[in-house]
């Protein structure tokens, strides 16, 4: 078994520490999804802090970039299939171009690892110009895999094995062909790849034990979520549509664990006023298949399945508050809220956008309003009253990217 419950205890994940196409997404953070311009050299810090906390409460961390090299040099099996991704992912333009393609081609043995790798998130495309006297190369890196750090959406992980999402954003649409290299690095069994026209983030998937709420609209799409209904192991399966984001913001809501996460059994953290404004669809497992049995809106049918609600305010919520990653029942590893608000007003500041704007104005709004009361998120007596132990960690610069610890954590498997 690899996932059965957000509760259960984690005890492997996989992550991508961020290398150079980072630097390409910051160039112009708009066109590759990010909020906004934050430092790389301080989120590569805070990534290696992320890993290194894990790994001290025992959880085993894979890095996908020293997985697949690893494999490509003990397994020339490996390697070839990695090569075969290789030889589509780039591109050779202008004079001499068949030549230089053709040599590429012929010198691929000679590659390192690391290089095909690079090549895998890089995408070059090189344009070669032939003058009176020399050659001249000019290199483009086409849609570099800016956000493949965030590795909970390629794909699901359930009960048999790992479902290979089908991701909406152009920008990201090739980063399951990575992921899926990694988990074939570590055996790990592929029970189903998605396929046109359907879209399926991981983010918008939740195992609650015996049933499991899957989210559609932003990201994932009803089409998605039905080619895999079938192959999912759990009694009850909620479809839940995702509502617009209030602030008219709805990156805030791309998927599920944007504002709504589980941090222990019979506990579910989130924005109580999203959840009341998501309609879900229950199906039920029958000798049949799956039957629709109900219809409600996922906070009542949460509260009806004996489930306490911590309720975050909008602007926890927008700070990726229930963006946490659990890591046993009722103790979980979460983003620094206040600095996440803080990081947040400065990104915002900078942007003129008019929903950004208003969004800066909700935000401040309301932080002056936590600061007043003096409770933030988690450091709140609703949290310590439902016996929640939780470890806080500075990812302020990583969410510029537009996620947080859970939606940077593939889950590989809980016990």
């Amino acid at each position: 078994m690899l996932v059965r419950s957000e509760w259960d205890r984690l005890s492997e994940v996989m992550v991508h520490r961020p290398g150079v196409e980072m630097f390409y997404g910051l160039l112009y953070p708009k066109a590759f999804l990010y909020e906004g311009v934050f430092s790389m050299d301080e989120a590569l810090y805070e990534h290696q802090n992320m890993e290194h906390v894990m790994m001290s409460e025992g959880v085993t961390v894979h890095r996908l970039k020293s997985i697949v090299i690893q494999r490509m040099r003990h397994s020339s099996e490996f390697r070839e299939a990695v090569v075969s991704v290789v030889k589509s992912s780039i591109v050779y333009k202008g004079d001499l171009s068949d030549e230089a393609y053709t040599d590429f081609l012929r010198s691929l043995a000679s590659y390192d690892p690391e290089t095909l790798f690079n090549i895998l998130i890089l995408r070059p495309m090189i344009i070669i110009k032939r003058t009176k006297t020399n050659l001249m190369a000019r290199i483009i890196n086409r849609n570099p895999m800016a956000n493949l750090y965030y590795t909970r959406d390629q794909q699901l992980v359930v009960k048999a094995g790992v479902v290979m999402g089908r991701m909406r954003m152009i920008q990201r649409r090739l980063e399951p062909m990575i992921t899926e290299l990694f988990f074939k690095a570590i055996n790990t069994p592929i029970v189903y790849k998605l396929i046109k026209p359907g879209f399926l983030e991981g983010g918008d998937f939740m195992p609650m034990g015996d049933f499991a709420v899957i989210g559609y609209g932003w990201r994932s799409s009803i089409n998605g979520v039905k080619q895999i209904m079938g192959l999912l192991d759990f009694d009850e399966l909620v479809i839940a549509k995702i509502p617009k984001h209030p602030w008219g913001d709805n990156m805030l809501v791309m998927h599920l664990d944007t504002y709504f996460n589980v941090a222990g059994d019979g506990l579910v953290i989130g924005n109580e006023e999203l959840m009341k404004n998501t309609q879900v669809t229950v199906y039920a497992r029958s000798p049949d298949g799956l039957e629709k049995v109900s219809e409600a809106t996922l906070l009542d049918y949460i509260r009806q399945k004996g489930f306490n609600v911590i309720n975050l305010s909008i602007v926890e919520q927008a700070a990726f508050a229930s963006n946490f990653l659990t890591l046993k029942d009722r103790r979980i590893l979460v983003p620094n809220i206040e600095m996440n608000i803080k990081k947040m007003i400065r990104r915002l500041r900078s942007s003129n956008d008019p929903v950004r704007q208003a969004t800066l104005q909700y935000v401040e709004s309301g932080y002056g309003r936590m600061r007043s009361e003096g409770y933030i998120f988690p450091y709140r007596p609703d949290v310590l009253n439902e016996g929640v132990d939780f470890i806080t960690i500075d990812v302020s610069e990583l969410v510029g990217g537009y996620g947080g610890v859970h939606c940077a954590t593939a889950t590989i498997r809980r016990t």
